[in-house]
């Protein structure tokens, strides 16, 4: 059943995607993430090798928001697991709360847990070390462990999780405040119902405007990956369960685990949007592992279109062209599907199957989209094929030595999207 909550969310809609199966800093599988879209910026943890000792390192990922690279690292030496995380825009600087050590272990073997969270600015290439984070910048709550933040700055509230006799707690403070180091309550303390992470594991969480939102991962019981994923939202202030739906989102990544939530405000559009993330493995490696991050819009459809991703220019292949208009992608969603849509002329001399263009990131697709298109009459041939793949290139297919294609119109495309 469909479900729409105060702030215009619902869990089983039509989701866009901001970066997909970027590659990380190094092999571990990334924790958790938020970003700075005011100053363009993606961030990712990631937890190092539960076999590194002293454990409860983490790498700190910097991301382009728009082009999906690399632009940046922290390492964050027995800081914890990565729980989750928030980021604090000030100026051009982005601060970064995360959990912070000393650590305790989880099981004794494999996991190390913060037991406070920080505040600190990012500085690229920095290493920073738990023990040179001064105490007066530590905070738990009192009794807790197994900490994690989370920033909404639309509601302009810090949420810190943690664990407290046995059970997970929830508490709220003035963000502007605890900037400077004052822990002002805002509203109770919210702990999961009894029976709310029975055989499911805990990835993540955030909040926005009283509402909590809970990421979590039932493995499957043969294979482990991808299992099921789910996100629950409850009402931090009447404590009231509101939804819990299957994320269905990126199902055409193969490990697809479920990793981080968080909010923002896009700067474009000023739609605040609920986003989650996926890690993958990355093709060709030995385990090395990426993440794909898509959202929930809050915007309502106009004449029931919702846009999802408004035109962007695709990047044209070596020897391929712009015809009289250039080539472009959007996503928009009718009802409740996704829709790839594309428009422009490419030219060319295409002589058999090739890349002819790479989509913008918030339009790669994870499982493959194909659509005939109209292309240059030759001997009777008057139509090809297009394919976008999960990397983003745009294939044509049906071009021969005898045959060549050198126009395409890509205007009637509109093809599934997902």
């Amino acid at each position: 059943m469909s479900f729409t909550d105060i702030n215009g969310i619902d869990l089983s809609g039509v989701t866009g995607k901001l970066i997909q199966t970027i590659a990380l800093t190094k092999n571990p599988a990334p924790q958790a993430i938020a970003t700075d879209p005011l100053n363009g910026h993606v961030f990712v943890l990631q937890m190092e090798s539960a076999a590194t000792t002293p454990a409860g390192n983490m790498y700190l990922n910097r991301i382009d928001r728009k082009t999906g690279k690399l632009t940046g690292s922290m390492y964050l030496t027995g800081f914890g697991h990565g729980i989750s995380m928030g980021a604090q825009p000030v100026g051009t600087q982005t601060y970064l709360w995360t959990e912070v050590g000393p650590v305790y272990p989880n099981d004794g073997v494999s996991n190390s847990f913060g037991t406070a969270v920080t505040r600190f600015p990012f500085v690229n290439g920095a290493t920073l070390d738990q023990a040179d984070v001064p105490a007066a910048k530590k905070f738990c709550p009192p009794g807790g462990r197994s900490t994690g933040p989370s920033v909404d700055l639309a509601g302009n509230t810090l949420t810190i999780v943690y664990i407290k006799s046995g059970v997970r707690c929830f508490t709220r403070y003035d963000l502007a405040k605890a900037a400077n180091d004052e822990w002002v309550e805002m509203g109770e303390t919210f702990t999961l119902p009894a029976g709310a992470e029975t055989g499911l594991t805990f990835q993540g969480f955030t909040t926005l405007n009283g509402v909590l939102y809970i990421y979590q991962w039932k493995k499957d019981p043969v294979t482990t990956y991808p299992g099921t994923s789910f996100i629950t939202s409850y009402s931090l202030d009447t404590k009231a369960k509101l939804d819990t739906q299957v994320v269905t989102a990126a199902d055409g990544l193969q490990r697809r685990e479920p990793e981080g939530l968080a909010v923002e405000i896009d700067p474009e559009t000023a739609e605040t949007r609920l986003l989650f993330g996926f890690s993958d493995t990355v093709p060709g490696t030995t385990g090395r592992r990426n993440i794909t991050i898509c959202w929930y819009p809050t915007k309502s459809a106009v004449d029931g279109v919702k846009v999802l991703a408004d035109w962007e220019n695709l990047t044209l292949a070596p020897g391929i062209n712009s015809g009289t208009e250039t080539p472009r992608g959007r996503l928009v969603a009718l009802g409740d599907t996704v829709f790839l849509q594309l428009r422009g002329i490419l030219t060319g001399n295409l002589t058999a199957d090739a890349v002819v263009a790479t989509l913008p990131q918030r339009l790669f697709p994870t499982r493959s989209a194909r659509q005939n298109v109209p292309r240059n009459m030759y001997y009777g041939r008057g139509v090809c094929q297009i394919e976008a793949n999960q990397f983003g290139q745009l294939w044509v297919y049906g071009a021969a030595s005898d045959n060549a294609i050198t126009w395409i119109d890509l205007d009637s495309v509109s093809v599934a999207w997902r």
